[in-house]
């Protein structure tokens, strides 16, 4: 199933690029990441350190990535009044779109197989005990991003009742059904794919976005 949701990404996004074409996604991707640069190298005397500048240079980037997209689309008006141009333009999208897909493919990837480290004290076991808990909270507290998928209310829900006796597995959605769910539906799911583990390898070498992650295993 996770093998057929990203092929149907990737599909879409090339049947977007062939929509709209090479020159408008180049031109806004080129420009935004063209910003970034400048802002984080050219720009770094005046971008304030922290969380606060990684939001301001973003959102800077993003409006940067506008304008140029917008001054992609004047340009691919024009091209497209040439009915060569246009079909051109309109091929070379489909190859940038699937990549461009595949780009948020892979970053999905990333999310989901650290998500699952996280949650590594949970997995293949028929009772969830304090231990198992307590190292769960530990990993959220070391990388609050996961706070918002691993609610620390729902953890200290699960290890006020482990601390009396262990949870088994099918209890854990009255603690959670999206710990449940992911435990029962999606990790299956990220384990028996092929595509998954190849996007991963191969993204780890892509300059400035690739790095390396342990595939789980069962």
């Amino acid at each position: 199933m996770l093998d057929l949701v990203i092929l149907a990404a990737v599909a879409l996004g090339a049947f977007s690029g062939w929509r709209r074409g090479f020159i408008v996604p180049l031109v806004a991707t080129g420009g935004t990441l063209l910003a970034l640069y400048a802002l984080y190298t050219q720009g770094a005397s005046f971008i304030p350190s922290g969380t606060f500048g990684l939001g301001l240079g973003a959102g800077l980037a993003f409006i940067a990535g506008g304008i140029l997209g917008r001054i992609g689309a004047l340009v691919a008006v024009l091209v497209h009044r040439v009915g060569l141009l246009k079909r051109a333009d309109q091929g070379l999208g489909v190859p940038l779109g699937g990549v461009l897909a595949l780009v948020s493919v892979y970053f999905a990837l990333v999310a989901l197989v650290s998500f699952d480290d996280i949650l590594a004290p949970f997995h293949g076991k028929p009772t969830v005990d304090a231990a198992a808990v307590a190292a769960v909270r530990a990993a959220v507290a070391s990388d609050p991003q996961f706070a918002v998928m691993v609610d620390p209310k729902t953890l200290d829900e699960m290890a006020a009742t482990a601390a009396k006796s262990a949870i088994p597995r099918d209890q854990v959605a009255k603690f959670s059904e999206a710990l449940a769910f992911y435990e029962s539906e999606v990790r299956p799911q990220l384990l028996g794919s092929i595509l998954a583990p190849a996007i991963l390898a191969v993204g780890e070498h892509v300059p400035f976005i690739g790095h390396h992650l342990a595939y789980p295993k069962p």
